[in-house]
């Protein structure tokens, strides 16, 4: 399924046997697969983020030192994969599993990446209501990308 959503280039056998194993161990692990006629033609997943942990510390190195106050300080969510097949792309499942994605987590920011070429991909998280905060660089190998912020609304809050 990740090489299916991503392509051939896709280090589905690393993600498999290194990446997701340690980011399950993480706090607040949620993994949500959408299913049609029993195959899996989506899956996302997320954790809370902290400092110390890669994504996090390349994110706070972007931001500014209000955004980092804002959005990296609290505890906050982060979507680390989101991915639809892309013959199931355009259909809602996507929103609809980043919206339960966000339900599952307790935190009242998310924050993700994405690349900043991919307008495929911006146009869906700007329709989801997600803001572009800053341009982040993941290093030699990676292509540039965007980190994209959401504020969330707990029906709990306040009662």
């Amino acid at each position: 399924m990740h090489r299916a959503a991503l392509g051939a280039g896709a280090l589905s056998d690393e993600w498999a046997s290194d990446r997701l194993p340690r980011h399950a161990a993480r706090e607040d692990f949620v993994f949500l697969a959408a299913r049609v006629a029993g195959t899996v033609v989506a899956f996302g997943y997320g954790y809370t983020g902290e400092r110390g942990q890669w994504w996090t510390d390349h994110v706070a190195r972007a931001l500014t030192p209000s955004q980092r106050a804002e959005w990296l300080d609290p505890p906050h969510f982060e979507i680390v994969e989101l991915h639809v097949r892309p013959a199931y792309q355009r259909g809602g499942i996507g929103s609809r599993l980043l919206a339960q994605l966000l339900t599952c987590q307790p935190h009242d920011r998310a924050l993700l990446s994405t690349q900043r070429s991919s307008r495929k991909a911006r146009g869906f998280y700007a329709k989801n209501a997600w803001l572009e905060l800053a341009e982040v660089d993941f290093g030699v190998g990676y292509p540039p990308y965007l980190v994209l912020g959401k504020r969330l609304v707990s029906d709990t809050k306040g009662v």
